[in-house]
């Protein structure tokens, strides 16, 4: 996969936070995301997160389907409503 030239992408710390509960949730349904959330973080952080999400989907085998990352500071979450993952600020919930 080749993500998008950001050079905001190089200096942003992604880190996913820990569960509050577990779950069998894939993250396997159509990915869409919100216009804010893509305003505030760009394509390749997206992009970037939902990378690190899919790899601990399968170390996990599932996963609760709420995840939340930390992004320099601010929150992106990610919800898993089965036929679609949608990638979002809390704001916009």
């Amino acid at each position: 996969m080749i993500l998008p030239a950001d050079k905001t992408f190089e200096k942003r710390t992604i880190k996913l936070l820990p569960q509050e509960k577990e779950g069998k949730y894939k993250f396997s349904g159509r990915f869409v995301a919100t216009r804010c959330a893509i305003g505030k973080f760009g394509d390749a952080v997206i992009i970037a997160a939902h990378i690190i999400l899919q790899k601990q989907v399968k170390q996990k085998d599932g996963l609760d389907y709420l995840q939340v990352f930390e992004i320099d500071g601010e929150k992106l979450w990610f919800i898993d409503d089965v036929t679609h993952v949608t990638c979002l600020l809390p704001s916009d919930y």
